[in-house]
């Protein structure tokens, strides 16, 4: 007879549900065997994207990136639930509302290539129509799977939402099944693409703002820049933008950046290159600029780049007395 074990998942709106999970289950897994679709992307403890916090009791990890879960946070009860297996009873804690994981997942949206295009090195921008305007929250992501193939990844949108055109910047990994796809895809292939997801969107709050990214942790930026722009809103927060790039070479839609800097007068841009010559800008880290930009003590900041760069831009805010809780975060690998 397999024992059971009682989880209890807590959503941000108050709402709670209660699991009986076999010993040594996985957590997601039960979760959606009982009808909850909890956020996850990755599934092997690699993004981040189903971050949550331990409450009560505990769960047992399993491998995964230690720049997406560093120790301190672990100690602090964080875990990622797509590792955990349950052994013990536990309650666990998720940052978004309960009707994220209670509804069904819609069924997947056809979608048609309209442009792929190399904009710098290694990067890609890959547009998509879809026969239906689509509402997303800017910031947030979906998952594209090219028809005829097992491949699918997740991307955020760069254009503002509520229209049938989807912009994405993708990096070209050698070798990647992605990748391969879309070095021989071509205006009229088809992919499917999933509901949009994602906890890290733009917030409407009155208080400054800080976006930090990474390589085509740009993507989500832009949509949010650009939702800004849209609005034509007479007063709009301080946002400080902190953009980073291997080198000048792979920096990406630098003439628009300008245009929005210009359109917005709350926005400043700051650019860092790792290695090279080029424009204007820091060399090194993005991250290394956040504790000499003077930020105010209620700034709300955003991360998007790859995992090191994402903890290396929550240590530079908690060094300036940002609090963890004031950082949203969004991983790539």
């Amino acid at each position: 007879m397999t024992t059971t074990i009682p989880v209890t998942l807590l959503f941000s709106d108050g709402v709670s549900r209660r699991l009986q999970v076999p010993c040594g289950h996985n957590l997601v897994e039960s979760a959606t065997a009982a009808g909850l679709n909890l956020l996850t992307d990755c599934s092997n403890g690699q993004c981040g994207t189903c971050t949550a916090q331990l409450v009560s009791g505990k769960l047992e990890l399993q491998e995964y990136d230690p720049s997406v879960l560093p120790d301190e946070d672990r100690d602090a009860g964080v875990v990622l639930p797509c590792v955990c297996k349950v052994t013990a009873p536990c309650a666990v804690e998720f940052p978004y509302d309960s009707t994220e994981a209670l509804s069904e997942e819609p069924a997947p949206m056809p979608a048609q290539v309209t442009a792929v295009e190399s904009i710098a090195s290694e990067i890609v921008r890959l547009e998509l129509t879809v026969g239906e305007q689509i509402v997303f929250e800017p910031g947030q992501y979906v998952r594209i799977h090219p028809r005829g193939t097992e491949v699918s990844r997740s991307y955020s949108m760069a254009n503002v939402p509520g229209t049938d055109r989807l912009e994405f910047y993708i990096r070209i990994v050698p070798g990647g099944a992605f990748s391969s796809w879309l070095a021989e895809a071509k205006a009229g292939d088809m992919v499917d693409i999933s509901a949009p997801h994602g906890t890290f969107f733009l917030r409407h709050e009155d208080r400054p703002r800080l976006f930090v990214a990474g390589g085509t942790g740009l993507a989500p930026f832009l949509s949010m820049l650009r939702a800004v722009a849209a609005e034509a809103a007479a007063h709009q927060p301080r946002t400080t933008v902190v953009i980073g790039a291997r080198t000048a070479g792979h920096l990406i839609a630098m003439d628009e950046l300008e245009h929005l800097r210009a359109s917005l007068p709350g926005v400043t841009i700051h650019l860092a290159v790792e290695q090279g010559d080029g424009p204007a800008a820091h060399r090194g880290f993005p991250t290394d600029l956040i504790p000499r930009l003077q930020l105010d003590a209620d700034t709300r900041v955003y991360l998007c780049g790859p995992p090191p760069m994402v903890e290396a831009g929550r240590s530079a805010a908690e060094s300036v007395g940002l609090p963890r809780k004031e950082v949203l975060c969004e991983r790539f690998t």
